[in-house]
């Protein structure tokens, strides 16, 4: 089934992006989001790479955008950035350091889904307004599943094994001790990571002029299923980064008045279901000021700095233990995980990974931001909020470049914010008034 599944995935996955990048985007995500369900039922070796193999063939279809150099002097520097960020783990794949086969996972994450940064950068606007409806759509099926899983329980949908260890060690939800739910992802916070990442996307197209009548319909369910989604995955940091983004979108500028009480009302039905539900308040616990501060230490602290002075040069590629198959973990060499995306960087990519990264995050936040005139304004606005938010949680998680389906629209984010391609203006061509002939007056 592994095998057949990545046969359709790849097949349709690139006929999707020959026809556009964005429906080849939308094809990727709907993959990334049956994939943690497919993989709960189909633990075979072949299942573990569908996600990658429909990557690939968003590259191949899509392989003029990838290789294409912006015109713009961000894109160029964007374009040197990426380079530099895929260069240093494949230099370091070919250091023995962990099992290949280790290192060639590890490879996913330090360099594999790099390419979505020049992706980004080559989206349209048609593009966008593709993916904010696909993203949509697929918010609202993965919302049917999570109502599901609540009503007739986690275990009539995912199984229990290898894969689904970590969804069945999460019952700490309200004081029954409720799963979190996962929908169709491979755990509760890949859930609700890609709600909220998903939103700059669906608001920068609701926001824009629709195409056709239903789109805002579908645009206005996408972006209530989401936030319902973040809830209902009781992922504490998520909550934070929804509440940070709602702040925004609620304070931003170029909302019409409709829009502002569509977005009232939005937020008024999910405060009504949330306050109705004890499982979708899992957030209520971060009143714990004690537990809260000793999460941030054991993180930012205790971990980070025992992988950097345990290994200054890095344990090789996949030696921070993220993303690796139960397979082939009996081939990783000294394991030693971190609670920090940060920290798992510098355990594979060493110190001067490390700084590489950071260095790169400098210059993208350091970029111009989006121009009130631009009329995607609103949408990259969200974006660059979520891309700070994630970049700051990665301090006490684990997931950010490594994340199914997420990592890969986070850095579609990044590409489109750092060099976006200018807006296209339409004129009508002049064309000088010609006299009528005196006759036309008299006619009827």
């Amino acid at each position: 089934m592994g095998i057949i599944a990545c046969i359709v995935a790849f097949m349709g996955t690139y006929a999707a992006a020959r026809k556009s990048l964005g429906r080849g985007f939308c094809a990727l995500m709907a993959v990334g989001y049956a994939y943690g369900l497919f993989r709960a039922h189909y633990t075979d070796t072949a299942g573990y790479f569908l996600f990658d193999i429909a990557v690939l063939a968003l590259y191949v279809g899509s392989l003029h955008q990838v290789m294409t150099t912006p015109d713009s002097r961000s894109g160029r520097q964007l374009k040197h950035w990426t380079l530099l960020l895929v260069a240093l783990p494949i230099i370091l794949f070919f250091v023995p350091v962990q099992d290949y086969m280790i290192q060639l996972v590890g490879l996913r994450g330090n360099a594999f889904l790099l390419g979505f940064l020049m992706l980004g950068a080559s989206l349209t606007e048609l593009d966008i307004s593709e993916i904010g409806l696909g993203m949509s759509a697929l918010n609202i099926v993965a919302l049917l599943f999570a109502v599901a899983e609540v009503i007739f329980g986690v275990d009539r949908f995912i199984p229990y094994n290898a894969v689904t260890d970590l969804i069945y060690s999460s019952h700490d939800v309200g004081s029954m001790g409720a799963y979190r739910i996962p929908a169709t992802f491979v755990n509760a916070h890949a859930y609700g990571g890609q709600m909220v990442l998903s939103i700059p996307f669906i608001v920068g197209t609701w926001s824009h002029h629709h195409r056709k009548a239903w789109h805002g319909p579908l645009l206005i369910a996408g972006l209530l299923t989401a936030i319902l989604g973040v809830f209902l995955s009781a992922a504490r940091i998520h909550f934070i980064a929804l509440a940070a983004v709602s702040i925004v979108f609620s304070f931003s500028t170029k909302l019409r008045p409709s829009q502002r009480v569509a977005w009232i009302s939005i937020l008024a039905i999910a405060g009504y279901l949330v306050s109705g539900h004890e499982r979708m308040q899992r957030f209520k616990t971060l009143q714990d000021k004690e537990a809260v501060a000793s999460r941030l230490s054991s993180s930012v602290n205790a971990s980070f700095l025992d992988a950097l002075l345990q290994y200054p040069m890095g344990n090789g590629l996949g030696g921070g233990g993220t993303s690796i198959p139960y397979f082939l973990y009996d081939r990783l060499r000294a394991p030693l995980i971190v609670e920090s995306e940060y920290g798992r960087i510098q355990l594979e990519l060493g110190f001067f990974g490390l700084v590489l990264w950071i260095a790169f995050l400098a210059w993208f936040f350091t970029r111009p931001k989006p121009a009130k005139g631009d009329p995607w304004f609103v949408g990259k606005r969200l974006a660059w909020a979520v891309c700070l938010i994630f970049c700051l949680t990665g301090l006490i998680g684990t997931g950010l470049l490594t994340a199914i389906p997420s990592s890969a629209l986070m850095l579609l984010m990044f590409g489109w914010l750092a060099a976006p391609r200018p807006t296209a203006i339409v004129t009508l061509p002049f064309r000088p008034a010609t006299a009528q002939p005196l006759a036309a007056f008299g006619q009827n």
